[in-house]
Parts: structure tokens; C-alpha cells; sequence
């Protein structure tokens, strides 16, 4: 039975800057979040992984995109996630000194075009922090992760 990944990640902007984590595999910086549990609704996946991986409770999480990530052998498609990014203004809490993650820090969203990061994920983030709506998106990988096609879409038009 082929199975479908699901994930949130949560953008939480404060003061100009984004909350993100620099995971160690790749050096590659990326927004808090992960895999949801099974009977968990959005939402709630979103606020538990940003607590589990940043110490802080996010209020009000917005839905601000649904993205689906594919992933090739170039036959077939060996992996299926489909990622809701939410946005965050409010939380509480006091940010961890370690993730369990990796490294955490608040980047300036001037400076996102100046860190190592998935060029999918840049292009998201900007769309999110640019333009009120809903992204929509689907973005292709080869086995080696490295991207191959990226589509999206906001307020009807593509990006």
C-alpha cells in the first residue's frame, strides 16, 4: 500500500525576522516543522513540531500554503509528501538554545536570498512573506534530492 507523508512547517516572523534551522545533513536552512502524526489535524501537527523543535507555543497559526513534494527514481515517483506551511506572528515562550534539529536562529528576511537553502523553499517563503493568499505548489525531486521542477501558483497565477 503506497502511503502519502504529510507535514507542516510553520513560518514565525518577529521584528523583520524568520525563526528558521540550519539542519546538519546539508547545512541547508529551513522553518520549524516535520511529520504529522497520523489522526492529528493541521494545525495542531504545526504548533507541536515548532514547540518540539523551538520551545515556543505559536497562537493562531495561518494556513498560507499547500505544497506537494515528489520525489524520483525517474520511473516512478519513490516518495509523496504533501507539506501545509502555516504563518505565525504570535507565540510565547522562550526559544531553546539547541533543537534537537539543529542550529536555530532569526534571519532577517532581507537576508533569505543570502543562506544556503532549498531553491523551492526560498521561493515559497518569499511568495508566503510577499503576497497575502494561498501557494499552492508542486515541486519534483530526483533521488538524490536535488530539485528538478518547481510549479506554483498564488491567487491564480503562476509564480
Amino acid at each position: 500500500m503506497e502511503t502519502l507523508q504529510r507535514i507542516t512547517n510553520c513560518m514565525i516572523e518577529y521584528e523583520g525576522r524568520l525563526l528558521m534551522i540550519k539542519k546538519p545533513k546539508r547545512g541547508w536552512w529551513y522553518v520549524p516543522g516535520g511529520k504529522m502524526e497520523h489522526e492529528e489535524l493541521a494545525p495542531e501537527a504545526a504548533a507541536r513540531e515548532v514547540y518540539e523543535e523551538t520551545g515556543l507555543t505559536i497562537r493562531r497559526p495561518e494556513l498560507r500554503g499547500i505544497l506537494t513534494h515528489l520525489v524520483t527514481d525517474g520511473e516512478s515517483y519513490v516518495e509523496k509528501r504533501t507539506m501545509f506551511l502555516f504563518y505565525a506572528k504570535g507565540f510565547s515562550g522562550t526559544l531553546r538554545s539547541r533543537s534537537p534539529e539543529g542550529e536555530l536562529d532569526w534571519i532577517p528576511v532581507s537576508g533569505l536570498s543570502d543562506i544556503p537553502m532549498d531553491e523551492a523553499d526560498r521561493k515559497a517563503v518569499n511568495a508566503v512573506m510577499n503576497e497575502p493568499g494561498l501557494l499552492y505548489g508542486t515541486l519534483i525531486y530526483n533521488h538524490h534530492r536535488e530539485l528538478q521542477e518547481a510549479v506554483f501558483e498564488l491567487n491564480g497565477r503562476r509564480l
